[in-house]
Order: structure tokens, then C-alpha cells, then sequence
């Protein structure tokens, strides 16, 4: 592990994660960097290669790719959210890291940079925060330059683990209402989590002009022990700045005091049990 993605990883675990235990922190963590190397691997990285990585966050896929083309590529960093861009330049500075990679604040789907820019555009879970997908391919698509290629990353929400899968229905006041709601509320074709699969995702790189396209479906499972501490960010964390929580999500089917009522009987039904959670994905 380079020094780079060490102090990467030393960062989050104080920061983003740490209300992980130390068995979840290893878990995501080399998810993390499985899913960064394949889809740096699946780009095919050349030595003089400009990468974009659009919708950077924390910075996963462009320090990674720096670690590889520092000595004679270059990064760009982009994301539309300043305190994201401000993180990684924070820690750029940190780790002493002056060229090679830069960091602009740029919405997917209006990237500020010109036509033909990039040889390289990578992202990780981005486009599942977008409603329309479409307009974000198509930029992709305008900054490449010709022989440019494109990897990524997206979970494919509509089909991974739900919580009515997690619990014993007997433990759970009216379980059949609460699993209809979850089932529907992973499948809203208005949500931009659960309005699209590998089908649609195939209909939209041809749409925008990318020719050569290979998708590959994955499934991850997770196993560790449930923890109280964990129950509470599964329902009140948002996926991303201005999205609604799990919990809010709920509240459009039922009043609040039903809603805490199930959190609390999930709570009291899995602390303690040791599941295994599937999430589905496509490269």
C-alpha cells in the first residue's frame, strides 16, 4: 500500500467512518480499493494519460490514479460539491502532493472543460445520484478525446439486500406494510438510487456515442456482527447533500411514531446477530 492511499485510508477512518466499528472500517475500506483498482484497470491507463474523475469525493479514484501517472500523466479532480474539493485539496497539501493533479468544482453533467480534454474519464457511484443519466454520459462523451475511454462504477440499488430481508417478520409490528413500502420505495423509477439497471445503463452510453462497450455485473457480500451504534446511520444518513434519508423516505407512508416503532423493533431484532448483506453492482 503507497503512502498516499495509507494516509488516504488513516484519514476517512478518523473523518467519514469513523462511527464504523474496526471490522466494518477493514470491510469497506478493501471494497474501496478493490472497486478503485478494477476500474483503473478496466481504463487502460497509458503514462502521459489525462484522467478526469468526475464526482471525485473523497478522492478515491483520482489519488489513486495519481499514484500511477504522476511521474509523467495528470489528473483532474472534479466534483460539484465544494466541501469535497476543498477535502482534497486539504489533504493533497497534507501529503505534500504540489503537481500532477489539480481539482476544479464541476456539476457531471456541465463539466468545465473543453471538447476533447481528456483521455481518460472515470467515476464511482455518481450517475446513481442522478435522475437523468443521459446528459452526464453525453459530457463525458465531449471531453473525451478521440480513443478515449470511459470506466466506471455504479451499485445497482434496486436489487441489493433489504431490510425486511434482515429481520424476523414475527419480531416486526405490521411487517407486510413496511416490506411493501421498502419494495417500492426500491423501485421508484423518480429516484434516482433505483430508476436504472444495466440494461438502461448500456441504452445510455450508446445514446451519448460510446461504441465498444463491455459492462460486467458483480455482487459483493458483507458479513459482520450488528452493532446499536450502526442502526441509527442506516435510517438517518443521507445518501448524498440534500437527499432524503431512509427514515424520511418512510414517513411518506406512514406517521413518525410508526416509523421510529420499526426502527426500534429492527434495532431490538439484529443487534447483536452477525448478517450477510448483498450489494450488486456493474463495471
Amino acid at each position: 500500500m503507497s503512502n498516499t492511499v495509507k494516509n488516504w485510508t488513516e484519514w476517512l477512518t478518523k473523518s467519514r467512518f469513523s462511527y464504523m466499528t474496526e471490522e466494518q472500517k477493514q470491510q469497506t475500506f478493501q471494497w474501496l480499493l478493490n472497486v478503485r483498482d478494477k476500474i483503473l484497470t478496466r481504463a487502460k491507463l497509458r503514462d502521459s494519460d489525462i484522467l478526469l474523475d468526475i464526482g471525485t469525493g473523497t478522492g478515491l479514484l483520482a489519488f489513486g490514479a495519481y499514484e500511477l501517472l504522476k511521474d509523467n500523466g495528470k489528473v483532474i479532480a472534479s466534483d460539484k460539491f465544494e466541501d469535497c474539493v476543498n477535502d482534497c485539496v486539504a489533504f493533497a497539501q497534507m501529503c505534500g502532493i504540489e503537481s500532477g493533479i489539480e481539482f476544479i468544482q464541476s456539476a457531471a453533467d456541465n463539466i468545465q472543460l473543453v471538447n476533447d480534454s481528456v483521455d481518460v474519464v472515470v467515476m464511482r457511484s455518481v450517475l446513481v445520484h442522478i435522475t437523468d443519466k443521459q446528459p452526464v454520459l453525453n459530457e463525458c462523451y465531449r471531453v473525451l478525446n478521440n480513443g478515449g475511454r470511459i470506466s466506471i462504477f455504479e451499485p445497482i440499488i434496486s436489487s441489493n439486500t433489504r431490510y425486511n430481508q434482515l429481520v424476523n417478520p414475527e419480531n416486526i409490528t405490521n411487517y407486510a406494510k413496511f416490506k411493501e413500502a421498502e419494495d417500492e420505495i426500491k423501485t421508484r423509477a423518480d429516484d434516482p438510487l433505483t430508476n436504472f439497471d444495466d440494461k438502461t445503463l448500456i441504452e445510455n452510453f450508446k445514446k451519448a456515442g460510446f461504441g465498444d462497450i463491455d459492462l460486467e455485473l458483480g455482487v459483493e457480500e458483507s458479513t459482520y456482527m450488528v452493532k446499536e451504534a450502526m442502526i441509527e446511520p442506516w435510517f438517518n444518513t443521507p445518501p448524498s447533500p440534500g437527499t432524503p434519508t431512509m427514515k424520511q423516505k418512510f414517513l411518506l407512508y406512514f406517521e413518525e411514531d410508526e416509523v421510529n416503532n420499526y426502527i426500534n423493533e429492527i434495532k431490538n431484532d439484529i443487534v447483536g446477530q452477525t448478517i450477510t448483506v448483498k450489494s450488486f453492482s456493474a463495471y
